[in-house]
């Protein structure tokens, strides 16, 4: 099974901007099959950074890309050459 990064998270979410939990997993918008576990721990990781918020008072838990997780994400993939 492929291995989810923060990079791939964010590149999610600079697409969609705001995506449930269990949207964000889906096969078509992560491009990837994931086990739930991964990838909470990949978004706990870029909430704690400041790179994503979960959106206050909104079931279900929704999250959201910040400035700093676009240019974060930005960053990312100049570094890996991601198109």
């Amino acid at each position: 099974m492929p291995q989810i990064t923060p990079l791939i998270v964010l590149n999610t979410l600079i697409k969609h901007e705001t995506l449930t939990l269990d949207d964000l997993a889906k096969e078509e918008n992560i491009g990837m099959t994931l086990r739930p576990d991964d990838l909470q721990s990949v978004l706990d990781e870029l909430n704690n950074r400041g790179f994503v918020d979960v959106l206050n008072d909104v079931l279900p838990v929704t999250y959201t890309i910040t400035d700093d997780g676009i240019t974060e994400g930005s960053r990312l993939s100049d570094k890996f050459e991601v198109q």
